[in-house]
């Protein structure tokens, strides 16, 4: 399910940014895991933090667009 370029520590960290910031916040979502309740909203957050990233890294046609050309070599 992860990009193999991002680590679960990433995700995480933005998925904790991302509920401080716009939800409930990051602790009460955990709480709510430690008690054992396998919460739909921690998963929310962590699949947004993941698209976030994503959308972050640069394409393939982005890193082609930016590589120097080498031309006129015989």
């Amino acid at each position: 399910m992860t990009t193999p370029r991002l680590t679960e520590e990433e995700i995480t960290a933005r998925a904790r940014r991302l509920a401080d910031e716009q939800g409930p916040g990051w602790e009460a979502l955990t709480a709510e895991e430690q008690v054992g309740r396998d919460t739909a909203e921690l998963r929310y957050w962590r699949e947004l933090a993941l698209k976030e990233l994503e959308a972050e890294e640069p394409t393939v046609l982005e890193v082609e667009a930016s590589t120097p050309k080498t031309v006129g070599l015989d």
